[in-house]
């Protein structure tokens, strides 16, 4: 299944949001638009998690801040809400984290493609995350075993496509993920 936009005779807000149901989709504005996704396939999770896992020790291990995994709305503005995949903000940020929410831009953003997202995550969010502030977003592409890496001030008009070996974060130095072992195809590889 694709995402899809559903039709509304006027720009959504997130107040809209909290009446949806809690059914497994993700309920995303872009610019007003409402974006239902479906629930992701197990290799989308898979992927994430073990991203997740990663994440989550790097961002204790450098005393960063919060790292946090989908569900969880960033508000950009009121016809901007966004759930990533994982995010993480800064100790300097955690004004911006309302409990069941974030406010603004978190500093990191990591979006794991499916089949469904890919013309929202590489196109519109793409554009949402870097002029809304954010400092690094990594679109991850689990068919394609490669990473597509924005840098907020990067002078290069098209993000780095990583394939082979380690990436390592501009924002979190001590998150590096080994692109063979993010990749393993099989599903039953959950180590």
């Amino acid at each position: 299944m694709v995402a899809a936009p559903l039709e509304s005779d006027r720009p959504l807000t997130y107040e809209d949001l909290e009446g949806f149901p809690n059914d497994g989709h993700r309920y995303e504005l872009l610019q007003g638009e409402l974006i239902v996704s479906p629930s992701p396939d197990g290799m989308h999770q898979v992927v994430l998690n073990r991203l997740n896992i990663a994440l989550a020790a790097a961002v204790k291990r450098a005393k960063y801040g919060t790292s946090i995994i989908a569900p969880f709305d960033i508000r950009f503005s009121k016809s901007n809400v966004v759930e990533p995949d994982l995010f993480a903000f800064s100790v300097s940020q955690y004004k911006q984290y309302k409990g069941s929410y974030f406010e603004g831009a978190p500093e990191f953003v990591i979006e794991v493609l499916s089949p469904g997202s890919v013309r929202y995550d590489r196109v519109r969010k793409a554009d949402l995350y870097m002029e809304g502030g954010v400092k690094e977003y990594w679109i991850v592409e689990p068919a394609a075993k490669r990473i597509l890496v924005h840098v907020a001030g990067s002078t290069e008009p098209m993000p780095r496509i990583v394939a082979s070996g380690l990436l390592t974060s501009t924002v979190i130095p001590e998150f590096t993920v080994d692109l063979r072992e993010l990749f393993i195809p099989e599903l039953n590889s959950f180590d």
